[in-house]
């Protein structure tokens, strides 16, 4: 996994606000998204962050981007730019900000910390799966609106928490668990398509959605699925029933969102399409 990794995602411009590039670096955070926008002389510019060509979205002389940073970030700044044959048309700096995880102790079925060999197997078989779904993605936004939460209960676990299984297995959880009794209803956070419904070892039954150029949303440790694959969702739909399966400590929703092959906050998400969005 790639210490440092950002993306830039094409964005609508009749969807964001629209503002001039600035000269002084801008903060981001590990694990984190950050929208941009910048006066850009035509489509045919190219536009690239770190060295590494980037897609973005050109209308009116602006255009726009989300720069994504990985958790697993050392922290180096970095610096974007957009060319035109070969000359610089502008640039923005950006400054890697740290940020402090919490930590927590799971009891889980020691099964799911030790494997068998059949059980790691399967999680190999289903890895291939998810890696097919998370290269598939459709190259248009699936969704007008922002992100909201899935639920409204008590978050139980944030984003980039660190946990220790059994006291034995370290790791990093790296999605968003809420309070959910066991049938609640789940609703899409957004609306997209339907990527895969059905049940994995590690999140037990799990919706994962397509939202569009690499944005992935998935519903882990549902009790029920209420969807299909290859179905179009509306936000705030019903797309599942809370549960207790999988690799678990009790009921609850877990979260996650999956953005270009790295898992990023949704907190960030919802705050960044909230702020950008044209309602």
């Amino acid at each position: 996994m790639k210490a440092l990794s950002l993306l830039l995602i094409l964005i609508s411009q009749t969807a964001f606000a629209t503002s001039d590039i600035k000269n002084e670096p801008a903060n981001i955070h590990p694990g984190e998204v950050r929208v941009i926008t910048f006066p850009a002389p035509d489509k045919s510019s190219v536009f690239s962050c770190k060295g590494e060509v980037l897609k973005w979205s050109f209308k009116n002389g602006m255009g726009s981007a989300i720069v994504i940073e990985s958790y697993f970030s050392e922290l180096h700044p970095f610096v974007c730019k957009l060319e035109l044959n070969g000359k610089l048309a502008h640039q923005i700096s950006f400054e890697v900000k740290p940020r402090d995880y919490k930590a927590e102790v799971l009891k889980v079925n020691p099964k799911t910390i030790k494997l068998a060999a059949k059980d790691e197997e399967r999680v190999w078989k289903e890895q291939k799966v998810l890696d097919r779904i998370y290269a598939s993605s459709q190259t248009e936004f699936q969704f007008e609106a922002p992100f909201v939460q899935p639920m409204n209960s008590a978050i139980t676990s944030v984003y980039g928490t660190k946990r220790v299984y059994n006291n034995q297995k370290k790791g990093q959880h790296l999605g968003i668990d809420y309070r959910a009794a066991i049938g609640q209803k789940v609703p899409a956070t957004n609306a997209g398509i339907v990527m895969f419904a059905g049940d994995l070892f590690y999140t037990g039954w799990t919706v994962i959605l397509d939202h569009g150029m690499d944005i992935f949303t998935v519903y882990g440790h549902l009790d029920k699925t209420l969807v299909t694959a290859g179905s179009k969702v509306k936000r705030s739909e019903i797309i599942g029933l809370s549960g207790n399966t999988g690799r678990t400590s009790g009921p609850h929703l877990h979260w996650g969102v999956k953005v270009h092959g790295q898992y990023i906050d949704g907190m960030s998400l919802i705050d960044e399409t909230q702020k950008y969005f044209q309602k």
